[in-house]
């Protein structure tokens, strides 16, 4: 796993806060959380090595050790990427977090997942 990526970790949840179900989010989930497929997707914009900006879409999100965290997911190859969000609502910022806290987030939400499945 790359340090700042994780790839398809988040496949089992679709981020609407109503962990423990799975569903496709091509069709009706029936999942009952009010969420899934009302609401538009977050998008983030991130400036890639080039310098050319890609449209992400906020795939999930979780708290840990009194911070937040998304994985937002790259359209354009399917990379999933894990921020700290630095802030609240729409004036959040997105910061990478340094290698030991990426670490710890990473395997929180891992577990966390496996839990879940």
């Amino acid at each position: 796993m790359k340090e700042d990526e994780i790839k398809n970790s988040c496949e089992g949840n679709c981020g609407c806060g109503d962990e423990g179900h799975n569903h496709d989010h091509d069709h009706s989930c029936d999942c009952g959380c009010d969420s899934c497929g009302s609401e538009e997707a977050m998008v983030v914009d991130l400036e890639d090595e080039n310098g050319n900006v890609v449209s992400c879409q906020v795939v999930d999100g979780f708290a840990f050790n009194d911070n937040e965290y998304a994985l937002v997911q790259n359209p354009e190859n399917d990379s999933v990427y894990l921020f700290k969000v630095i802030g609240e609502g729409e004036n959040g910022e997105l910061v990478i977090p340094d290698d030991e806290e990426f670490e710890a987030a990473t395997k929180y939400y891992e577990n966390a997942m496996n839990q879940n499945s």
